[in-house]
């Protein structure tokens, strides 16, 4: 490893960011280590270096390329960002609604599986497993889709990829399936309350994956995976079930059907504490 560029390209990186302490924060990482890297002390094991690559958005043979061209690189990212991403710009801009979205949100990085029932399978619950993580500064989401039970379907595996912000009461999710494109998702969820942490309720509203390609919404349901997580495991357990599966749990089952209530004039997300009583 070439010290003397990997000290100077992450000492440029880290002078664009609020502070070192905050960088620190966000990778979690000791201080005085990282203060260590910077000094040549001590170089990153390969775990620290992917962590701090994806902090920044950079790969690892860039932070480790000679200085001046690796300036270069920055500044043209820096500079041709707002024309080529408006919709990046679009979501920076968000996080200036609240400024502390992603240290909120950080209680809630991990696996989820996430329960609703699709409009092209009104008799099943779809369970998706989703990822959410955090990356250069910000929050994402990678959600898998199983529909492997359904013979019919051309695609049965959708991925869809999004941010995720705090908007200081609720939390937004805007998502694209990662492929075709033509699947987008905006999901609010009501945040978990201290004695249910593991349970989200909230409403996603898009376009279907069906062929008529339906503008639907539906109540939806999060629940939090405990660590450590098998990936594995946990894909497998993605996919379509009937309703009254007992893989679904009678409490979901009955939190994510989408029918209005006489008082609730709307469709509307239903606190998960009252449904549950």
């Amino acid at each position: 490893m070439n010290q003397t560029n990997f000290q100077r390209n992450l000492r440029l990186l880290t002078n664009y960011s609020i502070s070192i302490a905050e960088v620190c924060r966000r990778l979690q990482i000791n201080r005085q280590q990282f203060h260590r890297y910077l000094s040549g002390g001590a170089r990153p094991s390969p775990r620290k270096m992917l962590k701090i690559c994806d902090h920044f958005g950079v790969d690892e043979s860039e932070i480790l390329m000679d200085h001046a061209q690796f300036r270069e690189i920055i500044a043209i990212r820096r500079h041709s960002g707002a024309a080529l991403d408006p919709l990046g710009e679009f979501i920076i801009g968000l996080s200036k609604v609240n400024p502390r979205s992603t240290r909120q949100l950080e209680p809630y990085l991990g696996f989820y599986y996430s329960y609703f029932r699709p409009v092209e399978f009104p008799d099943m619950v779809l369970r998706s497993l989703v990822s959410v993580f955090t990356r250069a500064g910000f929050v994402y989401v990678k959600t898998v889709e199983n529909y492997s039970a359904v013979k019919r379907r051309s695609r049965r595996i959708l991925k869809h990829t999004g941010v995720m912000y705090h908007t200081g009461e609720r939390l937004i999710i805007h998502e694209r399936e990662a492929i075709v494109g033509q699947m987008m998702w905006t999901t609010i969820l009501l945040p978990a309350r201290p004695d249910q942490a593991s349970v989200m309720p909230g409403l996603t509203l898009g376009v279907s994956s069906g062929t008529k390609r339906d503008v639907a919404c539906y109540r939806v349901i999060w629940e939090a995976l405990d660590d450590p997580v098998d990936i594995r495991a946990a894909l497998s357990g993605a996919g379509l079930y009937d309703l009254t599966s007992p893989v679904i749990p009678r409490d979901i089952r009955a939190a994510i059907a989408n029918d209005v209530a006489p008082a609730e004039g709307a469709f509307v997300a239903r606190d998960w504490i009252n449904e549950t009583m």
